[in-house]
């Protein structure tokens, strides 16, 4: 889902990832499950990370490597193939 919410809003805060999951599943996700998934996600290469400030202080900013994309959509046509949905590719 986190991969999800990158693909289709580009570069988030980690605050903003938190805010969309809420929105697009009803559900908080705590911010040290977030931040250590998206810890674990980066170094599989899959996200990148930039740091900057506001301010509030120190914001970290996430978005999706070329790896997250291919990752994101085996998951997609994994899902679509369990389902008897026809997949589509969303990246080239």
């Amino acid at each position: 889902m986190l991969l999800e919410i990158l693909s289709e809003h580009g570069e988030l805060a980690g605050r903003e990832v938190a805010k969309q999951f809420k929105a697009e599943t009803g559900k908080t996700i705590s911010y040290g499950t977030l931040y250590t998934t998206l810890r674990r996600l980066k170094e599989q290469g899959w996200v990148s990370t930039r740091d900057d400030e506001d301010e509030d202080g120190r914001v970290r900013f996430f978005s999706l490597d070329p790896r997250g994309k291919a990752g994101l959509n085996f998951a997609r046509k994994y899902q679509a193939a369990a389902s008897g949905l026809q997949w589509k590719p969303r990246f080239a």
